[in-house]
């Protein structure tokens, strides 16, 4: 009977360990579920979240993504896609949160962001929720932020799909971009408003689409900071996005296009300034950030390869030039090889010398004189 208890013992523990691997296997989360937001927190879900809070518009649409749009119980007023995100409850703006409509929510998770400000963030933990910062600055950043709320959502496997597909539309445009040399990408400026210029630069998301897109972009400073009408027009951007919410887009193209100054850039001579009229899927880091890259890349590519011909033309006229350079050479118009022509052009040059070239000549002519003068005077 004790050998029997044992077996049955056994066989439960076999089916627990299988059941686990495949709970693993299949993308199934566990709770408790321990993480790290991306401030580096280290945060424990008990159970999987059946109330959830976003406090930004990007948190929100992935939440949807993800597959539990149904499980979000508040918003941001500025929460607008996926259109179902507009019908749920508003807590607010992101930066001027209601926390008494966030308390009378009772969400068991908030996924929050550091533009909620710190203030906010500390009082949402003081109220006892269990806060999640997410907050990208690069596309592997909104990738793993994807899959980080599948996983606390206990979506993994549906997060895993979303980011799968997006990095297969990525890489259908990469693939063609990555290799392309520096001076055959264009010159991109990056708007997200136009006084004072504020840009998109080192480690933001647009960064990384323009270069993903083929593009350089001009501004070389780190985050969004403001680029001065002197750098734009030594830059010389080809290309200019203007990319402002709430139709600002062709606010700011039209003040750059009336700005005198900048009439000298290439971007206004050839008149490659662009509105983004959904900034939203390139500013909002989600999953639509992918018909950003596809946007951004239909109007860099055309320059790409406008800067290969002109490269080729380049490389044609030095070639050119070199052959005509090389044809004209002295040592080209003597015959035979070319020691044959060095001794020719040697012995050319030793016969037609001067004779006053001779090393000794004037000590020479001085002794003859002398010696005439000598003889002279022994004669008379």
């Amino acid at each position: 009977m004790m050998f029997k208890g044992f077996y049955v013992l056994f066989l439960i523990l076999v089916l627990i360990s299988a059941s686990n691997a495949s709970a693993i296997e299949s993308g199934i989360t566990e709770y408790p579920l321990t993480i790290v937001d991306n401030m580096n927190n280290t945060i424990t879900i008990e159970s999987k979240p059946e109330r959830i809070l976003s406090t930004m518009p990007s948190n929100t649409e992935i939440l949807f993504a993800v597959g539990v749009g149904e499980y979000v119980v508040g918003g941001t007023i500025h929460d607008e896609y996926p259109p179902e995100a507009v019908e749920i409850p508003k807590v607010g703006g992101y930066t001027n949160l209601d926390f008494e409509a966030i308390v009378n929510l009772e969400p068991d998770v908030v996924f929050a962001s550091e533009a909620n400000g710190e203030d906010a963030i500390n009082m949402l933990k003081d109220l006892g929720f269990t806060v999640i910062i997410i907050e990208p600055n690069t596309i592997d950043d909104i990738m793993n932020n994807i899959e980080l709320i599948g996983e606390v959502t206990g979506n993994k496997e549906t997060a895993l799909s979303v980011t799968e597909d997006m990095r297969a539309q990525m890489d259908a445009i990469t693939s063609k971009t990555e290799d392309i040399p520096a001076e055959d990408r264009p010159r991109v400026l990056y708007l997200i408003w136009h006084d004072p210029m504020y840009s998109a630069g080192l480690n933001s998301y647009p960064d990384d689409l323009i270069t993903m897109s083929g593009g350089n972009n001009i501004q070389k400073a780190e985050g969004w900071p403001v680029i001065n009408l002197e750098n734009v027009i030594a830059s010389n951007p080809q290309i200019i996005i203007c990319s402002g919410m709430g139709g600002g887009s062709y606010v700011i193209m039209e003040s750059i296009k009336n700005n005198d100054a900048l009439a000298q850039t290439d971007a206004i001579k050839n008149n490659k300034v662009y509105p983004i009229d959904q900034p939203g899927i390139i500013e909002i880091p989600g999953p639509r950030i992918v018909e950003g890259l596809k946007e951004l890349h239909g109007y860099i590519e055309p320059e790409i390869e406008v800067n290969e011909e002109q490269t080729e033309e380049e490389e044609s006229v030095i070639k050119a030039n070199e052959e005509q350079l090389e044809d004209e050479s002295p040592l080209n118009n003597v015959p035979g090889d070319s020691e044959s022509g060095i001794q020719a052009n040697a012995e050319q040059t030793e016969q037609e010398a001067p004779v006053n070239s001779t090393p000794g000549f004037s000590v020479m002519v001085a002794s003859c004189m002398l010696v005439a003068g000598y003889l002279r005077a022994k004669r008379s």
